[in-house]
């Protein structure tokens, strides 16, 4: 009896977390619905075509090509896990668990970067005398919305201290770009593979980070204001200058986690069961593509580059079919990662 106590402890706590995880989930979804019943109807297509088309279309394809399928990568096929069948209740509370999982973890780590990257700007605002309290930013909404620096570039431009507030605009940048490649470096250390929850950690932290420097350049470098408005007003530059340099930079750097950090975070994370990979492939797509990019659809012309949204929905769905664990250079480089953990 004693040895039962602790698992129904431990059991409570998890169902208490993953209800946290599902309610997070819910309010986003409320967050959208309110935004634009457009992005809400995409979002549901999204999650059919995650949950049933993609899956449906890679059975088909792997069963034309099963009699080229070598035992390695056998163990990542969606029914067995040590080569016993799931049972489907319980596959079910695993994927609910772990989409509770990483939308938590998304949540914290939003708003955690959100916050690093306002208080760059209030921080370097007070070492530069442009204001006197670091932590006097606007703070917003329970997910970030409407957060600000309080730096009052209204001011500094009007007192021909344009240089000045160009530098405090790019502080906020400047650390998510840092934080980018610490946690990019991080994720290539052998050793991190031994540590899957850790690994979990850092690597949400990083697509966090870089997806909200990279809409910032794709969809905003032409606003009159916020940071590259300010960047571009004070320096007496082009916004093309960012947009295009941003914009090359960011497209390696996608290209750079889609094909190594994200096969690597579904053989380290959640190595022997591919349902769980379609998921974390989805929400990877999803946060990038349609939250942060996307979202910018519906701030026309304030955002004055919709088709940049558009074209972030268009790889909402082509980027999960081009990175679907049942993709051959995937599972490759997943059986190399798996396998270069347990040596």
């Amino acid at each position: 009896m004693s040895g039962s106590i602790p698992k129904i402890i431990l059991g409570s706590i998890t169902f208490f977390l993953v209800a946290i995880g599902l309610f997070l989930l819910f309010a986003i979804t409320m967050e959208f619905l309110e935004t634009s019943c457009v992005l809400c109807v995409i979002l549901g297509i999204f999650v059919v075509y995650s949950a049933c088309i993609l899956p449906a279309i890679d059975r088909r394809v792997e069963r034309s090509k099963s009699g080229d399928e070598d035992t390695g990568n056998r163990r990542y096929r969606v029914k067995k896990e040590n080569g016993l069948k799931i049972q489907r209740r319980r596959r079910y509370w695993d994927i609910i668990s772990y989409l509770a999982l990483l939308t938590g973890t998304f949540v914290v780590v939003h708003l955690v970067v959100l916050l690093m990257h306002e208080l760059s700007h209030s921080l370097l605002a007070v070492l530069l005398g442009a204001k006197q309290d670091p932590l006097d930013i606007v703070y917003g909404s329970w997910i970030g919305s409407h957060r600000d620096e309080n730096v009052d570039y209204t001011s500094l431009f009007a007192t021909g201290k344009g240089t000045l507030a160009a530098t405090i605009a790019c502080a906020g940048p400047f650390s998510n770009i840092l934080l980018f490649i610490i946690t990019a470096w991080i994720l290539s250390i052998k050793a991190m593979k031994n540590h899957p929850r850790i690994f979990h950690c850092i690597f949400w932290t990083c697509i966090v980070t870089f997806s909200m420097v990279f809409e910032y350049v794709y969809t905003r470098s032409f606003q009159a204001h916020d940071d590259f408005g300010n960047i571009t007003h004070g320096l007496g530059i082009s916004p093309w200058w960012i947009f295009i340099t941003g914009t090359i930079l960011g497209i390696i750097a996608l290209y750079y986690i889609i094909t190594q950090l994200l096969p690597t975070y579904l053989a380290i994370v959640i190595p022997n069961n591919r349902l769980l990979q379609y998921t974390a492939v989805s929400f990877f797509s999803f946060i990038i593509f349609l939250f942060y990019i996307g979202l910018r659809i519906t701030n026309y012309p304030d955002v004055p580059e919709w088709w940049c949204g558009v074209s972030g929905i268009a790889a909402l769905f082509i980027v999960p079919f081009l990175a679907s664990p049942a993709r051959g250079w995937v599972k490759r480089r997943m059986k190399a990662d798996f396998w270069e953990r347990n040596l």
